[in-house]
């Protein structure tokens, strides 16, 4: 008696015996993988035994029953499957000769997969056919048993090309060269082949956000050009399943693994860290590994027969990810019966941060010697257990923290929420614990202090509540003992300051955004900004960055270009982070834009603004305590303040500016007690600052009763919002626009939509530079490029003080450089120091000359004085001498004399006068200045005689009624000689 194979298709009606004429079955995944033998027992046929056609790692395929008679072959039966929908149509008796392999898979094998991957549209057509529709005779074009034909629209559908591209095989390899044209450029290319065949690759590109972006490429037609193609990101898994071979998509690197069948394989998640870890093994000569990359969907069955040793990705979805293809390895290997393989783990150190792996940073940075630690695998139960470990009793669920208990389940929390890690607090030295939820669709990091969870009268749950972590109040109790006795694997550091952190060090430098974004982080310190007194989501909401660096430059930093007053609100945005690195050799300070309305001083605090974040949320209110603004310096450290328009009508507010502005540019706060009579740590910032305004800052000072004096002018330049000679406005050019105003309004509208990536981008740059050339170069560098600027700037014998503002001018202008060398800013070579220089030259022919700005502010002092009171202060000479009955019977009309005035010629013919002003009524007019100092600064400019013998400054005259008196003698120069700051 000869044996049969009898064909069984497994689908959602169990396991049906091949009929005997031509009918459709629907291919659908099998319940179960047992194919109920038993119902079949009956068969008059007597069964033999059954084999299993199975997908690897997944559900049986076909069951064939060896039966008497003949032998069926799938390979044949599968070749009438139809490629077009999911029916396969069987013909009767598909005989042919047993085929000794009963269980490994066969192309016919891959072929069906595609199938059975793809969803049923009907289930099991045939049975649901009736009896004349079985028996009807076939038309061509027929695919199922109610006759309906595709229409053409639907035909059309589905043979059109995924993505508008149609596959076709390549005939050559990608190369990185040939997407030049993408911006920014691919900074690698990582190709995934099959059988020594390239059939699609990843690209690795920069992305702002992110870190990179991984872009698909396949080989096809798209618009009658054959070539490599990008695939969008909508298209990208239904791509990947069509170009990749019928059992998965293959290992990165398979084509390796398969030339060295002894070597031990090490799998990565990434392409990219795969090539670092074996190029770093083929370093250290360790020849006996291969390095692969896996990603969902990966074909795992090449390793099933391997010793495999798994490196996660940092973090608890990396151990998630590595223990999941650890459990599909161990299905394979059950399934295939083969017990030849092995599995094993990289045990991270816990304080990576998450996601970490050797693409992201140096591994030697984060401590990490590639060679050592894959030759020391640990067992995977140890390398990716669970991060967090819970109380008994609790786990936490997609509707929240969950407690079971001899009553059943009770509903902890109504919001479910990740612990992150323990952590120590700065602030107060005790321990934390990190909490992390999501609110709205904005992530919230709330830092608890484990003495926060048994004091009393603590505002923990308050707080909780307050950032929307929502309980049952009678559930309050729950919480805490949760809070108080969960432990997480993973510990990080708190800081309650922005900018560097001062424990990392300048080998492996954090930068520490508002809102507790860091930058860096490289090494294995992770670190968190947590502080009682500041509200994290809102800062994070002020700075988060919006559209792209590429969108922001294009947008605003070009347009930017080509206009001094914008260049130098962007270069001085840039400049806070330098601060701390340079050290002594830059001073804070800052700038005052001030004009009258309409000239488009807003344009100026919106541009620069948005180099940092939202220019709506960033203004700071000038309006409140000393305190207030240590606080807001603090919190704006290493970023730099920007204030609102300063008024000239806040006479309180502005009274103190000067007091701000000193201790803004001092780095410093002021001292205060606290607890047992102790001083508390006085606050320390870095900051650069900028404001705007109608009025000059030293008469928004002086309207308001305080004193400006030259210290505040060298720590906070003036500069006029107008060029000169512009006709728009603030602006020196409005490019392509129609008009200044539609400049304007469109540069409003992109820093509302473009903002807070420039910053981030110039500040990881620096950390770069800083990591890999040290402090002292980047300081040698500056210090050239200073003195280049003072020497094309500063005219020779300028007073230190305008050197002092030069070198401020000069740092800004070469930070400007320094980001357009790092990418940050899109401009040509120069323009930073062409822009800057114009303002601080606009600055120098303001003020008044090239001496000092108490001298200036001197002159300034006693020719206003001499200006409105030359009549009703200064007696005529002439006249109280030549009066009836002589000077002493003198009726004056001038009351608190401060001296005379005589007429004279000048050397152009015109009537001018000489003032002798008293040494008494010298000190009311320079009142609030130095006396002595003043006369100099006046003798300087030529507008005082100096006796022609004799010491000092002032000259014996004799004065009506009075006698020889010393007098200082004032020319008619003092009202024309030198170019006084306006007092507008």
């Amino acid at each position: 008696m000869a044996w049969q194979k009898v064909a069984f298709v497994l689908s959602n009606a169990d396991v049906r015996p091949r009929p005997k004429r031509s009918a459709v079955w629907q291919l659908n995944p099998p319940k179960k993988e047992n194919a109920d033998r038993s119902r079949h027992r009956n068969d008059q046929r007597h069964q033999k035994h059954t084999h299993i056609y199975r997908r690897e790692n997944r559900f049986p395929l076909i069951c064939v029953f060896s039966a008497a008679s003949q032998a069926f072959s799938p390979k044949k039966w599968m070749k009438t499957m139809n490629t077009t929908t999911n029916i396969v149509r069987m013909q009767p008796r598909s005989i042919a000769p047993l085929s000794p392999r009963l269980v490994a898979p066969s192309p016919a094998i891959r072929i069906a997969d595609s199938y059975i991957d793809k969803p049923a549209n009907a289930v099991l057509q045939n049975s649901r056919s009736s009896r004349a529709n079985r028996q009807k005779p076939r038309q061509e074009g027929d695919l199922a048993p109610d006759n309906k034909k595709k229409t053409k629209k639907q035909t059309e559908k589905q043979t059109s090309p995924l993505g508008g591209i149609t596959l076709t095989p390549p005939a050559s390899v990608p190369a990185l060269a040939d997407f030049d044209f993408m911006s920014p450029a691919p900074t690698s290319i990582h190709i995934y082949n099959d059988r020594g065949r390239p059939i699609f690759a990843f690209l690795r590109v920069p992305d702002s956000e992110q870190g990179f972006q991984r872009v698909l490429v396949v080989h096809g037609v798209r618009h009658n050009n054959e070539r490599w193609h990008l695939v969008d990101d909508a298209s990208r898994a239904s791509m990947l399943s069509q170009v990749s071979p019928k059992d998965g998509i293959p290992l990165y690197q398979l084509d390796k693994l398969t030339e060295r069948s002894g070597a031990q394989v090490i799998v990565m998640f990434d392409e990219m860290a795969a090539d670092i870890v074996c190029d770093a093994l083929t370093s250290a000569d360790l020849v006996g590994f291969v390095v692969v990359s896996a990603m969902p969907e990966t074909n795992l069955a090449p390793l099933s027969t391997r010793e495999v040793t798994i490196w996660p990705n940092a973090g608890e979805s990396g151990a998630q990810e590595a223990l999941d293809v650890t459990k599909n390895l161990k299905n394979i290997r059950y399934e295939a019966g083969d017990g030849q393989g092995s599995t094993s783990g990289i045990d991270l150190p816990d304080n990576l941060p998450d996601g970490w792996n050797p693409s992201v940073s140096d591994p030697e940075s984060a401590g990490i010697d590639i060679a050592s630690i894959v030759q020391s695998p640990a067992p995977p139960e140890k390398a990716f257990r669970p991060y967090v470990v819970m109380p008994s009793g609790y786990k936490m669920t997609k509707s929240g923290l969950i407690f079971e208990d001899d009553d059943g389940q009770h509903q902890v929390t109504n919001t479910p929420f990740n612990v992150v890690a323990e952590c120590d607090l700065s602030e107060s030295g005790q321990a934390g614990l990190v909490l992390r939820w999501l609110n709205r669709g904005q992530q919230i990091e709330y830092v608890v202090q484990r003495g926060q969870i048994s004091a009393k009268g603590s505002n923990l749950s308050k707080e909780l509540r307050e950032n929307r972590l929502l309980f049952p109040e009678k559930m309050t109790r729950s919480l805490l003992d949760f809070l108080g006795t969960v432990e997480a694997r993973k510990f990080i550091r708190t800081v309650n300051v922005v900018g560097w952190d001062r424990l990392s060090g300048w080998d492996r430098p954090l930068f520490v955004m508002p809102g507790g974004d860091v930058l860096g982080g490289s090494g294995s310190a992770e670190i968190r900004f947590a502080s009682h007194l500041v509200n994290t989501a809102k800062e994070r909401l002020k700075y988060a960055p919006s559209g792209t660096l590429h969108e922001w430059q294009e947008h605003i930093a070009s347009r930017a270009a080509g206009n001094s007053r914008l260049i130098l609100g962007i270069c001085l945005a840039l400049t806070s982070p330098l601060l701390k690195i340079l050290g002594s050799a830059i001073e804070a300070g800052g700038v005052h834009i001030w004009g009258g309305n309409g000239l488009g001083k807003s344009t100026y605090s919106n541009v620069a603004t948005s180099v940092w974040g939202d220019p709506s949320k960033l203004m700071l209110e000038l309006d409140g305590t000393k305190t207030g603004f240590e606080n807001a310096a603090e919190l704006a450290s290493c970023i730099g303040l920007f204030l609102e328009e300063l008024k000239n009508d806040d006479k309180g507010i502005n009274k103190e500016i000067g007091r701000v502005i000193y201790m803004w540019a001092n780095r410093k706060g002021g001292l205060r007690s606290g607890p047992n009579i102790a001083l508390r740590d006085t606050k320390e910032f870095d900051v650069m600052f900028s404001s705007t305004g109608e009025y000059h800052l030293k008469t928004v000072i002086e309207t308001s009763g305080g004193t400006y004096t030259g210290g505040i002018e060298a720590r906070m330049t003036s500069i006029k919002a107008e060029p000169a000679g512009s006709i728009y406005g603030l602006l020196d050019t409005i490019h392509d626009a129609e008009s200044s105003k539609a400049f304007v309004d469109r540069m409003k509208a992109d820093c509302e939509r473009c903002h807070g990536t420039a910053g981030r981008h110039f500040v990881t740059k620096l950390i770069e530079d800083v990591s890999e050339n040290g402090k002292t170069d980047i300081r040698e560098w500056f210090s050239k490029s200073i003195e280049a600027f003072i020497k094309a700037n500063v005219p020779a014998g300028a007073d230190k003080m305008i050197h002092r503002v030069a070198k401020r001018f000069a740092i800004f202008a070469s930070i400007g450089e320094l980001a357009r060398g790092y990418g940050t800013l899109p401009w040509s070579e120069g323009e930073a120091f062409d822009g800057v220089g114009a303002c601080f030259q606009a600055w120098l022919d303001d003020r008044g000359g090239l001496g000092s700005r108490e001298d200036i502010l001197a002159v300034q002092q006693v020719r206003k004085f001499i200006s409105l009171h030359r009549f009703s202060r200064f007696e005529d000479i002439v006249a109280a001498r030549t009066a009836i009955g002589g000077s002493d019977c003198y009726l004056s009309t001038v009351r608190d004399r401060v001296g005379y005035r005589e007429a004279v010629k000048t050397k152009a013919g015109d009537d001018a006068y000489i003032y002798y002003v008293t040494t008494e009524g010298w000190q009311e007019i320079c009142k609030g200045i130095d006396p002595a100092k003043a006369a100099k600064a006046v003798h300087a400019i030529g507008a005082l005689q100096a006796p022609p013998q004799g010491r000092g400054l002032t000259t014996q005259k004799r004065l009506p009624g009075d006698g020889k008196t010393r007098v200082y003698v004032v020319t008619p120069e003092i009202l024309t000689a030198g170019d006084a700051l306006d007092d507008d």
